[in-house]
């Protein structure tokens, strides 16, 4: 119980952490740049433009109500959070979105660009932001928005493209900025988001897929792979040219959130079995995309 307490508060701290770096990329990279953030951030700043510009809305400028909107938005989202995923799901991204709204509008925004030039302003504050929400989503968290919808659609649509619903979102939004602003301003934000994107990836394992290749002897390791992985392993028999013996190759596809549990399975059954991992460029097929909630 108490190792358990720790673990959940450990979780609890990296997902606060993550909220926090997301929310320090906006406030000290987009605010003074006058860019826009992708998904439903983006979308929070054009009803912000909205409120401001359309309604009349009068704002002090020291206040932000990117993170107020953002908050509203979620309401409806933690239903589908806490349908999809779990109660440990949903407390720990109540508090994180409660937290990352608070500090969009209260961390301070400098007057002018921390870096001189735009484009590296882009690329620290994408690799800010995205590191903030990979490990948030990596404690069993999420920021909210797409996050939310996200982790709902890999998990009950596997075919489903997580990275259209994305992209839907993002160009609407980068397309009003272009409309409202210039191209110039699209085209930074989309870059922005693009690294973002990319740090998250790197950051949250489960995002990132491999293929593993295990040479072996033992003829029961696809089956003791496929009931402990619960994934589809592909055998067949091969002949080692250095050995001059018949060895069974089984290839599986996993996460790399599951390669260390892979790994640790194949030195329990045969030590001596040659392993190669490859991060393959495109998988087409039935592959089941998980989300481990800690």
């Amino acid at each position: 119980m108490k190792r358990q307490l720790q673990r959940e508060t450990s979780n609890m701290l990296w997902a606060i952490l993550g909220v926090a770096c997301y929310a320090a990329a906006y406030r000290w990279f987009l605010v003074p740049a006058d860019l826009y953030s992708g998904g439903f951030t983006g979308v929070s700043q054009l009803i912000k433009l909205f409120l401001v510009e359309g309604l009349g809305l009068h704002v002090p400028k020291e206040m932000d109500l990117t993170g107020s909107i953002l908050w509203c938005i979620n309401l409806p989202l933690f239903v589908l959070g806490y349908k999809s995923i779990g109660k440990k799901f949903l407390y720990r991204t109540i508090i994180a979105v409660c937290i990352q709204s608070v500090l969009l509008t209260v961390i301070p925004a400098p007057d002018k660009l921390l870096l001189d030039d735009l484009l590296l302003n882009c690329v620290v504050g994408g690799v800010l932001s995205g590191f903030g929400v990979g490990i948030t989503l990596r404690a069993g968290g999420s920021g909210g928005g797409t996050d939310i919808v996200g982790m709902y659609c890999a998990k009950h649509y596997p075919e489903f493209g997580v990275g259209k619903l994305n992209m839907v979102i993002n160009l609407f939004v980068y397309t009003i900025a272009a409309i409202r602003y210039d191209v110039e301003v699209a085209a930074y934000s989309m870059i922005f988001s693009i690294v973002a994107g990319i740090m998250m990836d790197r950051v949250h394992d489960q995002n990132i897929k491999v293929s593993v290749f295990v040479v072996t002897k033992e003829k029961g390791m696809g089956e003791k792979i496929n009931r402990t992985m619960i994934r589809g392993v592909t055998s067949w028999k091969a002949w080692g040219e250095y050995s001059r013996s018949e060895e069974i190759v089984h290839m599986v596809v996993v996460n790399k959130y599951e390669l260390l549990q892979l790994k640790k399975l194949i030195r329990q059954e045969d030590p001596h079995a040659f392993v190669q991992v490859m991060s393959p460029d495109m998988i087409i097929g039935n592959f089941e995309k998980r989300l481990e909630v800690q």
